[in-house]
């Protein structure tokens, strides 16, 4: 999730938000999958029924240009060869994707749509190091 949060990072989680209706566009989640040993975070980018695309690195959800503030000049550069097909994303899953989007597993490089219900909770923020105490957004 570079830049937004580093290896070493500490973060709270809010593990009591985590219902669909409180999961919105930007949110950093916990995911557990029940088949999965390990816990990631992504951050939400698509919710259940939209229709997702990139074209040359362009977020467009439901045919709207997305403005994803949270990523970097190098990570926008990067991905601006990236595309991915026009996909719906099915009732009770998100889609999901890393800040670092070109090195990262994400809905698009193995994960899938992630269900609603493996979804921990909401990173809120970062609590160590003590020096870089911060909101997660």
């Amino acid at each position: 999730m570079q830049p937004t949060l580093l290896n070493h990072d500490q973060i709270f989680v809010n593990k009591i938000r985590t219902e669909v209706s409180s999961v919105n566009y930007g949110d950093v989640v916990v995911i557990k999958k029940p088949d999965d040993p390990k816990y990631y975070i992504k951050r939400v980018i698509g919710l259940p029924n939209d229709t997702l695309k990139v074209k040359n690195g362009v977020l467009y959800i439901n045919n709207k240009k997305q403005k994803e503030n949270y990523l970097d000049d190098k990570v926008l550069e990067e991905f601006k060869q990236v595309n991915c097909l026009e996909r719906k994303i099915p009732n009770h899953k998100v889609f999901v994707m890393d800040d670092n989007r070109c090195n990262s597993t994400d809905s698009r490089t193995g994960l899938g749509d992630i269900d609603t219900s493996h979804i921990v909770g909401k990173a809120e923020f970062v609590f160590y190091p003590f020096n870089k105490v911060r909101l997660v957004d």
